[in-house]
Formats: structure tokens, sequence, C-alpha cells
């Protein structure tokens, strides 16, 4: 994957908040409840949670490199489109101006 240097310390901080989010609800589930099982259940629903939520920033962040991408593509794009809209246009005006000049010339002989 692709990570650039200014959003790690993000993903770092998202990781920690995962797995304190994770030992709270441990010790929450210990405290309040003395079943293993449900305290084991309870658990990975939390971590299950917070993979989940970690997985859509990813995601997030993909797309929006990709749309930064794209768009950088997009805009080289129309600027190569109106170059070539330009030397069409001149190359245009230019036959006008010789057909304009032949006309002049026929008509003053």
């Amino acid at each position: 994957m692709n990570v650039r240097r200014e959003s790690l310390p993000g993903i770092l901080l998202e990781i920690l908040l995962v797995i304190v989010m994770a030992v709270s609800g441990l010790a929450i589930i210990i405290r309040l409840w003395q079943d293993a099982i449900v305290a084991i259940g309870v658990e990975l629903l939390i971590i299950s949670v917070g993979v989940l939520l970690l997985s859509i920033l990813f995601r997030l962040r993909r797309l929006e490199e990709q749309s930064a991408a794209r768009e950088r593509i997009m805009r080289s794009n129309l600027e190569d489109l109106g170059r070539q809209m330009i030397q069409r246009q001149d190359a245009t005006s230019q036959k006008v101006v010789e057909a304009v000049e032949s006309i002049k010339s026929r008509m003053y002989r």
C-alpha cells in the first residue's frame, strides 16, 4: 500500500485508538460480567468494529489519492486539448487569410 509520510502519524494514532478501545472494552466487560465467553465475544466485537473503521479510513484515503491523480491527468489532458485547439484555430485562420489574399489578388487583376 502506498502510504504518504505525512499520513503515517495519523495511521499510527488510529491504530493506537483501536487498541485503547479494545483494552478499555475488555476492562469494562471483565469488571461488569464474570463470564469469560461473553467478555471474549464482546472484545472480538469491539476489535472488529475498530478494524472496520480502520479499513474505511484506508479506503477513503486511497480514493482521495486516486481522485487527486485523476484530477492531475484531466488537467493535463485539458491543457493539451487547449493547445491543439489553438493550433487548429491558427491553421484555420491562416487558410482564411490565404484565401482572402487570393481573392484580393484576383480582384485587382
